[in-house]
């Protein structure tokens, strides 16, 4: 079977005729069967409309009528999403979706350990979990059955699974790209749906579609959305990047190989022209505390009316995540909102030194599954992520992997730049990936998966 190939590839060789949507799609849904089914990648399928659309497609391209960039390219798009106007906009562009894929009940906690046919695993060692919110779609880009798909971040739930898998993941800055109608209707702020793919360069694609103005969500930006693809020069001549010396090497439970393979990422940054700075990220710890605290009472208010009626209906994981947010008092909540409009002051002024700030999108690798429901699991795991300090004060943030830990698990870096400096930030990414090629691995999953359960 050929190797998976990216967004922007996969689109030259449908345009170069060298491929049809068809045989993509024939092949995706093939590689579906063979590994997604126990890689819990897809919640639900659609197959028989996808490959009508791959026909349709076809049948368009062949009649000299271009539908977009992503003209019969498949995609997966996380469980809750499909109705959002960032994937009518993709499928606008000729994006063909392959079906939802896999999150963890309503997108928030850990898998629930009494529903385990639905954790969703890690491609490079199936024991091992894929990671948060859009788990399905890392898990399906990194066994290439689909080039890309879409995800949304509140705390971790794009870069997590995204570095977890050895993939590319962008949370676009707050109010880049339209949220989902119910978030925009009854307010989930944290949570914002981004680009999975192999690349950075895939990424900036997917952008360039996804992005822009919808009047149908009070929190969505009304500004010019830039040709991101254009804007990737492959150098980072002047680009000063930051980086917390406190947070470059991880602490004591980080992978023995996160400090070399941070460092050298380091190093192909500045080989593309970057300044390497040190700098001091200013509240790191409450800035998590007030993330957290955010997502904990947003998920209780969204979910309050159907907890009280179906209590049983929801898993023990969800429920449990859901009720934390009974133990904050709307003080809390004010407070932390202030917490973290004092951070996005700061960090902005910060910004004004430095053009982009890098950390390890977490310190260690995927963490095994049977481990996932042990006492104290989640508190020890929240210290290895450094995702959520960058949803709360809402940041653009692009995760690429930079090779792999002691354990042979994929590890990955966080990109951080400027509110609505999405170019930066991919232009970083891709200038990267030019020069470090650990973006074209791809796990040898022959013999790995017998002893993983098919999911339900």
């Amino acid at each position: 079977m050929p190797e998976p190939m990216s967004v922007v590839a996969t689109a030259r060789a449908l345009r170069d005729g060298r491929t049809t949507s068809l045989e993509l799609v024939a092949a995706a849904l093939e590689r579906a069967d063979r590994f997604g089914v126990r890689l819990g990648t897809f919640a639900h399928r659609r197959d028989d409309e996808a490959l009508f659309e791959a026909e349709r497609a076809d049948a368009d391209r062949e009649a000299g009528r271009a539908r977009g960039p992503l003209h019969g390219v498949p995609l997966g798009v996380r469980d809750l999403l499909g109705s959002s106007s960032a994937v009518a906009r993709l499928r606008a562009a000729g994006a063909i979706v392959l079906g939802a894929t896999t999150a963890m009940e309503f997108t928030i906690g850990l898998p629930d350990p009494g529903r385990p046919t639905l954790v969703p695993r890690n491609p490079w060692n199936p024991a091992t979990w894929a990671g948060g919110g859009c788990s399905g779609t890392a898990n399906g880009v990194a066994a290439g059955i689909f080039p890309a798909g879409v995800g949304a971040d509140g705390a971790a739930g794009i870069r997590m699974p995204a570095a977890f898998c050895g993939v590319t993941g962008l949370r676009p800055t707050s109010g880049r790209v339209p949220s989902p109608v119910d978030d925009a209707r009854d307010g989930r702020p944290l949570d914002h749906i981004g680009p999975v793919a192999r690349t950075a360069e895939d990424c900036a694609l997917m952008l360039s579609v996804m992005a822009g103005y919808d009047a149908a969500d009070h929190r969505c930006a009304d500004r010019a959305v830039p040709d991101y693809p254009a804007l990737l020069t492959g150098d980072l001549e002047g680009v000063r990047v930051g980086v917390d010396p406190l947070l470059r090497i991880g602490g004591d439970l980080a992978d023995p190989a996160l400090a070399l393979r941070f460092g050298s990422a380091l190093d192909v940054l500045a080989a593309a022209g970057a300044v390497i700075v040190d700098v001091e990220l200013p509240f790191v710890r409450k800035l998590y505390a007030a993330d957290m605290l955010t997502l904990a009472a947003e998920a209780l208010a969204h979910h309050a009316p159907d907890l009280t009626t179906r209590w049983e209906e929801f898993g023990q994981v969800g429920r449990t995540a859901f009720s934390t947010g009974a133990f904050y008092t709307a003080a809390d909540f004010v407070r932390a909102q202030a917490v973290r409009r004092t951070g996005q002051r700061a960090v902005n002024g910060l910004l004004d030194e430095v053009d982009l700030v890098v950390t390890p999108t977490a310190t260690v690798g995927a963490p095994r599954v049977d481990t996932l429901d042990t006492p104290g699991f989640m508190a020890v795991f929240r210290s290895a992520v450094h995702t959520p300090y960058w949803s709360a004060v809402g940041n653009p943030t692009l995760s690429v992997p930079i090779g792999f830990g002691d354990g042979g698990l994929p590890l990955g870096m966080q990109i951080s730049g400027r509110p609505f400096d999405e170019a930066t930030v991919l232009r970083a990414g891709e200038a990267y990936q030019r020069r470090a090629a650990w973006h074209d691995e791809v796990p040898d999953m022959r013999g790995k998966l017998a002893s993983i359960p098919a999911a339900a």
